[in-house]
């Protein structure tokens, strides 16, 4: 059974592997799914059709899978898949897609995401990036593995790196 602290908030339909842990005050919409080792530390929300792999920690007030911050975007079922062994610091954001794009966005393995990085909506993130403090993504970009975006940064949306 997974170990769900009892100030949780888990709705009907998560599927939460037995190894996972979920932490004070997190809030698991009903269309998440937290594979065996994943590790919300507290104050996490995930919500959307979200996807996180085996392995992964994500530390406090970390937005997952909420609705993308796009205009065009109006409620369609779109996805968030974050890979394995990932690291999701704190005020970190990441979207899902949107049906104008690949209604998709998509995280490798081994990734560092620090403090305040945000993953844009249509995002493609190789393995073994790192997105330093406050570094930002616009919507459809693509990171290939192993590479490092600097603190402050800013990504121009539809950007290959």
């Amino acid at each position: 059974m997974a170990n769900v602290h009892p100030t949780a908030v888990v709705e009907d339909g998560a599927q939460i592997a037995d190894e996972a842990v979920v932490g004070p005050y997190c809030i698991i919409g009903s269309t998440v799914t937290l594979n065996p080792g994943v590790e919300l530390m507290s104050h996490v929300v995930v919500a959307g059709n979200t996807k996180i792999g085996a392995g992964t920690r994500i530390f406090p007030h970390a937005c997952i899978g909420l609705p993308p911050q796009d205009l065009k975007y109006k409620g369609e079922k779109t996805y968030l898949t974050i890979g394995e062994n990932n690291i999701i610091r704190e005020h970190a954001t990441l979207h899902p897609g949107t049906a104008s794009g690949k209604g998709e966005t998509r995280v490798g393995n081994n990734c560092l995401f620090m403090v305040n990085t945000h993953v844009a909506h249509d995002c493609q993130v190789g393995n073994n990036v790192v997105m330093a403090n406050n570094a930002v993504m616009g919507g459809h970009v693509s990171i290939d593995d192993f590479a490092i975006i600097g603190g402050n940064s800013a990504v121009q949306q539809f950007v290959r790196i």
